[in-house]
């Protein structure tokens, strides 16, 4: 039973094809039944018989044959009416000479004065039931000729029954062509369904079929773009696992050397020599997995927390957080900022940019240097700027600087995990944002350019 309500496209399509095929019988039941009903005013068997029996009497002059006539015509199309057996009642005559006598009439129209116009239907209710009513009129004759008027349900009935066995005649030879399209149209997306099954769970490889519909092609170019897309990330993944294995080899690497001379060591001098060296391998190794986590975290997408917060005193508690490592350095950290800056975005994505790049910053310039971050609104977009005036970045390094473990060519940058900037980077696109990198004003140094568009609270 399950299988038999289960919902397909082809049985979707029979269904409409039924549908449209029932609402085009009723279109043209609609339409033959006006047809009948402005007929029986302008052009009905009513109107036919009416003037065929005035024309009969055209050139009569006696009232006996005239009558006679009329009363033979009554009784041969009531004979008819009665054996057809789908006509209601009888027709009704009367006819009067031109000085308004009585020449013959049916019993039921005996003693009445009827009225209407010449040559015309009209609808007139007679001893209760409602009539269509025919007058003809000549120079010697009035002729009525009334008509039981059928009724609507019969009438529809008269049209569904005549409607009835063409539609389905026609049935068949609607369906079955339908039917075998859809189902020979659907072939080949149970063709691409099978091949997709039986690939392995890691088989990204493109799935190379040409699509012979062009309603298949979407479909299909949107499938291929997905496996691209999946492949892409899977080579990122098991690049990101390799780099991420081959830099903490190196402090690892460290922190088992030094652990090892503090172990065997017996110099004071040689344990606190190790013991440094140990140290800074473990803040490393910490720093290092501190960032593959934050960039982990980036890389799953999530519900954002958007609020409207004050960008410029997230600024200043950043710049608190940063002022002991520059002072180290003696780096001197401006800000140039309004005093309240609102602006709707993700604190926490705007503080990962900003840390990042500040760390970034005071890790590269030279002693001395200075630093300087500016905020301001344009628009509905908050342009973040931080910048330096150390040795900058070669300009044949600026084009990957944002990929993931890439330190640049310079002896500086090879403390750093190359991490930071490919934080920033994915941060500002987590929240629909750019950034930048340019040199200052003077040429020298580097300015990290970061705009974020104004986002609302859900």
């Amino acid at each position: 039973m399950k299988g038999l309500l289960r919902r397909t496209l082809v049985r979707r399509v029979v269904a409409a094809l039924l549908l449209a095929i029932g609402l085009a019988w009723i279109a043209v039941a609609a339409y033959m039944y006006a047809d009948v009903r402005v007929s029986m005013r302008t052009n009905s068997g009513l109107h036919m018989v009416g003037r065929a029996l005035h024309t009969a009497l055209l050139n009569m002059d006696s009232g006996d044959l005239a009558g006679a006539v009329v009363r033979a015509n009554g009784e041969v199309f009531n004979s008819l009416r009665l054996q057809s057996g789908t006509l209601p009642g009888s027709l009704l005559y009367q006819l009067r000479d031109s000085q308004g006598v009585l020449v013959y009439a049916s019993p039921e129209l005996a003693d009445l004065l009827l009225e209407g116009e010449a040559d015309q239907v009209v609808e007139r209710s007679i001893l209760g039931t409602d009539y269509w009513l025919y007058r003809g009129q000549s120079m010697h004759w009035t002729l009525w000729i009334a008509e039981p008027r059928v009724k609507t349900p019969l009438i529809l009935g008269w049209i569904g029954k005549s409607l009835a066995m063409p539609f389905l005649i026609a049935l068949p030879f609607l369906l079955i062509p339908v039917w075998i399209a859809v189902t020979q149209g659907l072939k080949p997306l149970r063709e691409l369904a099978a091949r997709i099954a039986k690939r392995s769970p890691h088989d990204l490889s493109p799935l190379g079929v040409a699509p012979r519909h062009a309603e298949l092609a979407p479909l299909v170019g949107a499938m291929e773009g997905l496996l691209a897309q999946l492949r892409s990330s899977a080579q990122r993944e098991r690049a990101f696992v390799h780099d991420a294995a081959h830099e903490l080899r190196t402090p690892l690497g460290v922190i088992s050397a030094q652990a090892y001379v503090l172990m065997r060591s017996t110099q004071a001098v040689d344990q606190q020599q190790a013991a440094h060296h140990l140290q800074h391998a473990i803040n490393r190794a910490a720093h290092l997995v501190q960032q593959l986590l934050e960039l982990a975290s980036l890389d799953v997408t999530r519900q954002h927390a958007v609020q409207s917060c004050d960008v410029a005193s997230v600024a200043r508690s950043l710049l608190a957080q940063a002022a002991l490592a520059a002072s180290a350095k003696h780096i001197d950290l401006e800000l140039d900022a309004p005093d309240q800056l609102l602006f709707g975005l993700d604190q926490q994505l705007l503080e990962t940019v900003l840390r990042n790049l500040l760390d970034n910053a005071v890790k590269y310039v030279d002693p001395g240097g200075q630093v300087t971050v500016s905020l301001k609104r344009l628009r509905a977009q908050l342009l973040l700027s931080v910048a330096d005036n150390g040795p900058g970045i070669a300009p044949t390094d600026r084009d990957r600087v944002f990929e993931r473990f890439y330190r640049g060519s310079g002896a500086h940058e090879q403390t750093g995990t190359g991490l930071g900037l490919a934080i920033v980077q994915r941060a500002c696109e987590q929240m629909g944002g750019s950034v930048l990198l340019d040199s200052n004003a003077d040429g020298q140094g580097c300015q990290f350019r970061v705009t974020i568009p104004q986002q609302s609270a859900h």
